[in-house]
């Protein structure tokens, strides 16, 4: 049973990386007036004004980009993201035929009986476009302004002077591995909990189905008397 509940809050974990999520929340309705006051739309948000990079900024930045590795690191990054595709695919394409609303359970199994071909040629279609040179190119470009919001060209030439001293170079050596094991203790923390929680649900309805399913016992009778 244990083993069961880990490989299912794997799959679980797995899942929700792969699937939106969509949240739909209503605002509290307001109680009825007998003369409800005229209403105005609010005027929309003004959109954000592109931040400008400039010369000195765009020298500043580019500089820690390749201080650390940035374009190397995210290469790595999409290639990995290529190599579980699959699985993620799987389930999330699973999980979209199973939630389809106007499929009997029937066509449903037609459907994955018919996918094994289509859903290698969608993992080829989705594995090349990660794997576009061109994704690096376009994720590098675009952390030019965003860096350029939050840090003068004078803190990006800080951070940059951090990072090519000892200790700066051993931040980026050790964060990627920092940051797993660290996840991997939160993981420890939630785990045996969920675990727990599946254990429980899976018994719950174990039990109610062997129930159903054991023919009652009929009364013992008494003794006669004598």
């Amino acid at each position: 049973m244990k083993k069961t509940v880990t490989a299912l809050t794997g799959m679980l974990v797995a899942g929700a990386l792969a699937l939106p999520i969509t949240v739909n929340a209503q605002a509290p309705k307001a109680p009825p007036t007998a003369t409800p006051p005229a209403a105005t739309a609010p005027a929309p948000a003004a959109p954000a004004a592109p931040v400008t990079v400039t010369p000195e900024a765009r020298a500043a930045i580019k500089e820690l980009i390749e201080t650390m590795k940035m374009r190397e690191n995210m290469a790595k990054a999409f290639q990995l993201m290529g190599q579980n595709l699959p699985l993620q695919m799987a389930q999330a394409m699973n999980a979209q035929i199973e939630n389809n609303a106007s499929l009997s359970q029937e066509q449903k199994q037609k459907v994955r009986a018919g996918m094994n071909q289509p859903f290698e040629n969608a993992v080829k279609e989705a594995q090349a476009i990660i794997n576009d040179p061109k994704n690096v190119d376009e994720s590098i470009e675009r952390m030019y302004p965003i860096y350029a919001k939050y840090y003068t060209a004078d803190e990006v030439r800080q951070i940059t002077a951090f990072y090519k001293t000892p200790v700066g170079a051993k931040t980026l050596s050790v964060t990627p591995q920092l940051i797993n094991e660290s996840m991997q203790a939160g993981f420890s923390i939630f785990q045996p909990r969920v675990n727990a929680v599946m254990e429980k649900t899976i018994k719950k309805e174990v039990d109610a189905v062997t129930q159903a399913s054991t023919p009652a016992k009929a009364p013992a009778k008494a003794p006669a008397k004598k």
